[in-house]
């Protein structure tokens, strides 16, 4: 996986690089799935494992932003027998080839605890190592909701990187029911995204952070890239199909597509739910 990680970040230096030469004014950015990892308890080594967890996850983009291996990974890599193909030259043009920006996506947070036989390294297996954090909800999969999550990792990367920060995916897989006049009535998904960009707010007036953008996830339902399933839905657009390949494919604007309209028109300054909009719907015409 390492090996494979070093081939992928040292194509991106060199795509940089190369889009760079072309521009000099372009602003290439990388993209990382933004799930910070909390500590189960005030434990020391509860803190130590969500230290180790919270790098783990997201070497990826120190390289892609610092242009150089985090010090603890290249460590890792010896404690392990790990004797990777990196060449001088590999090191050469990750220096040269940094981004701009740093895109992410935010859907959760996680949790971790360390257990009673840590090796010295704190080795992190998000398969094996996560625990549920009772002070969140969660979503109809399991993934943990929450908003302050969203602020809390804002001022991590900005403190941890110092660059533009572009919020590329956010949003709540749910299951949505269509009704027999062709409305779906998400609530569940107006409030999830109210309650993250009003997060997202704060950050950028309370704390400093740079965000240049935000995208939801996402504006139609579309089969589930995690789950593989249509049921599993995303969108601010109703797709009839189920996951048996069953459905008519017509589309129907949900509670959310009116509210996020009114959110862009607004330009985020009112995300408060609207009454009174008419509803229609969107066919596959």
């Amino acid at each position: 996986m390492y090996q494979a990680g070093h081939y992928e970040v040292v194509a991106s230096s060199l795509a940089v690089q190369i889009g760079h030469q072309i521009n000099p004014d372009f602003q290439i950015g990388a993209m990382i799935a933004m799930s910070p990892v909390y500590p189960a308890t005030d434990k020391p080594s509860d803190v130590l494992k969500a230290q180790r967890a919270m790098q783990a996850r997201f070497w990826f983009s120190d390289v892609q932003v610092e242009g150089t291996y985090p010090t603890w990974l290249t460590q890792y890599f010896d404690a392990k027998g790990y004797d990777l193909d990196i060449t001088k030259a590999d090191l050469a043009n990750l220096k040269r080839g940094t981004v701009d920006y740093l895109g992410f996506s935010y859907y959760m947070s996680f949790a971790t605890a360390a257990s009673d036989h840590e090796d010295p390294q704190f080795s992190y297996n998000e398969s094996t190592d996560l625990v549920t954090n009772t002070y969140v909800p969660q979503s109809d999969w399991g993934w943990q909701v929450d908003p302050e999550g969203l602020r809390y990792s804002l001022n991590w990367l900005n403190d941890r990187y110092h660059l533009p920060l572009f919020i590329v995916e956010n949003g709540i897989g749910a299951i949505d029911q269509l009704t027999a006049d062709h409305h779906v009535h998400d609530d569940y998904r107006i409030t999830y995204l109210h309650d993250h960009i009003e997060q997202m707010e704060l950050a950028m007036k309370e704390d400093g952070v740079p965000v240049m953008g935000y995208t939801p996830w996402s504006a139609i339902d579309i089969v589930s890239a995690s789950t593989g399933q249509l049921s599993k839905r995303y969108g601010f657009i109703y797709v009839d199909r189920n996951d048996d390949g069953s459905g008519s494919l017509a589309r129907y604007k949900k509670d959310s597509f009116y509210w996020y309209q009114h959110v862009i028109a607004t330009n985020g300054t009112d995300l408060d739910p609207v009454g009174g909009v008419a509803h229609d719907t969107v066919t596959t015409d």
